[in-house]
């Protein structure tokens, strides 16, 4: 593939989401994740981060390759398989790295004086040194691009056994939290008192929209301070990622359970659009954000104790 730089990906990638989001829908990755899984790398056997995820599965899509399974060139080598004839790279994963730049006094700043500084005055010791993330591309293959036998294909690839409404309610009922029925038609997360309030399943469209919005709901959930510690600040950028990271949750189950992948929460998609717009690094941060939410829900469903029935909150107590 044509060599590019890991901040144009990233780039490319975030107005591709921003595009999902103004449709309303992030079915496009999800629907391949409720088949195969995740994106994973066939040399570590390990998932990809959500943004990573975005990106492969967006390559997935635009080459028409079914199993999510990938590796450098360097891995592919390691796992001792060759590229077909006239395969390339079709795809790339970003990785960071910290670069650290030398901080001189103001009177060096001039760029002018930049070079002259560098090298000629080397011996001058800068004031400090400010470190700035950046991200490096490494061009994969698919496992389709590789002459892995048939008869291999197991040893990468798993189909995902679809779930039913009832495991996902199980799945849900599991998590230790304290849930209220709520009297509006919008479910809400109580910051202050620690409870997730649903409207009754009948008052949403599909019982699939139900699950998706609790997820939702659950996805704050672990944002708390007690929990994952997530910025909770009343502004209004941190309430949209807050969102953000929420709904992105939701996209990740989504997969995990063949759910459908349709945004649940349309009225914060301007703001969403601003945040990402501004900030292309903030689609990689709510990614990382919302698969560790993932994760901490995953363990507490494996503990099992259950959910209960709480009182509802005060209304000045209801954040999200």
């Amino acid at each position: 593939m044509k060599e590019k730089y890991g901040n144009q990906i990233l780039k490319e990638i975030t107005e591709e989401v921003m595009a999902a989001i103004q449709t309303g829908d992030l079915g496009q990755w999800v629907k391949p994740w409720q088949t195969f899984g995740y994106p994973k790398n066939g040399k570590t056997k390990q998932t990809y981060g959500m943004f990573n995820s975005f990106l492969l599965t967006n390559s997935l899509v635009r080459y028409g390759f079914t199993y999510p399974v990938w590796a450098t060139a360097k891995q592919r080598k390691g796992l001792g398989y060759l590229p077909k004839d006239g395969e390339i790279e079709r795809a790339a994963v970003l990785f960071p790295y910290h670069v650290e730049v030398p901080i001189w006094p103001k009177k060096r700043q001039n760029k002018s004086e930049l070079k002259e500084v560098f090298e000629i005055e080397k011996e001058e010791e800068p004031l400090y040194f400010k470190t700035y993330k950046n991200y490096k591309a490494f061009p994969a293959f698919n496992i389709e691009q590789m002459n892995v036998p048939d008869s291999e294909y197991p040893l990468f690839v798993t189909r995902i056994r679809e779930k039913s409404l009832d495991q996902v309610a199980t799945f849900v009922q599991a998590i230790e939290h304290t849930i209220a029925t709520s009297f509006f038609d919008n479910a809400q997360y109580s910051i202050s008192s620690d409870v997730i309030l649903m409207p009754p399943k009948e008052h949403f469209t599909s019982e699939i929209d139900y699950w998706a919005t609790y997820i939702h709901e659950l996805g704050h959930w672990t944002g708390a301070r007690h929990r994952l510690n997530r910025d909770f600040s009343s502004g209004k950028s941190s309430y949209a990622f807050e969102e953000l990271v929420a709904e992105l949750t939701s996209a990740l189950f989504a997969g995990e359970f063949g759910l459908s992948g349709n945004l649940q929460h349309k009225e914060y998609i301007a703001s969403w659009l601003s945040i990402l717009g501004n900030n292309p690094h903030a689609i990689m941060k709510a990614g990382w954000l919302a698969m560790e939410a993932v994760e901490y829900l995953k363990e507490k469903a494996k503990r099992g104790s259950g959910s209960k029935i709480g009182p509802i909150p005060p209304v000045e107590s209801i954040h999200f």
